[in-house]
């Protein structure tokens, strides 16, 4: 469970939590793996969201799946870069995160992710949050946190170690 204060905390910041949707990178089911290889290869991601026609999330594609995607049995073709579509080698199986999601479940599933989706109750895509925003908060949080919060320990500085005694070796019971 995350702490009455620090949640709040981490989601305070001058710029948003997430990247809305008009300035993400994505590519559509229908373009070439031409396109998307491109578009990677210039914006510097190792995976970008793809949309259907509709701006509905369809999945994502990284390089991985766009080199898989052309090999063949000895070498790789590249002709089909041209000729295959995003949508036959996308991933579809992604993790997604609504408007609304809790706080811990995106930091548990960002653990993994570089980025997750934000979509809508029906698949729209809203954006991203990437984790690059989560550890810009996470700095922040660990610089300041206790110029705007008064923070005292709840255990002693050195609290014995579990199965420690008070008594000296000598005082040991027998069963």
């Amino acid at each position: 469970m995350i702490g009455k204060h620090i949640g709040p905390f981490l989601l305070q910041g001058d710029d948003p939590l997430m990247i809305d949707a008009e300035h993400c990178a994505t590519v559509r089911t229908e373009n070439t793996l031409m396109h998307a290889m491109l578009l990677l290869s210039s914006v510097g991601f190792t995976s970008v969201p793809v949309l259907d026609d509709s701006s509905r999330l369809a999945g994502v594609v990284g390089m991985p799946a766009i080199f898989k995607g052309i090999l063949g049995d000895d070498n790789y073709h590249w002709e089909q870069l041209d000729l295959r579509k995003v949508k036959d080698v996308m991933e579809r199986n992604v993790f997604v995160v609504y408007t609304d999601s809790p706080l811990e479940d995106i930091l548990h599933l960002l653990v993994n992710a570089n980025y997750l989706c934000v979509t809508d109750r029906d698949g729209l895509f809203l954006g991203i949050i990437a984790r690059k925003q989560i550890i810009k908060r996470f700095n922040r949080l660990v610089h300041e946190f206790e110029n705007n919060y008064r923070v005292s320990p709840l255990l002693e500085e050195n609290p014995p170690f579990a199965g420690e005694a008070d008594s000296s070796p000598d005082e040991v019971k027998k069963a």
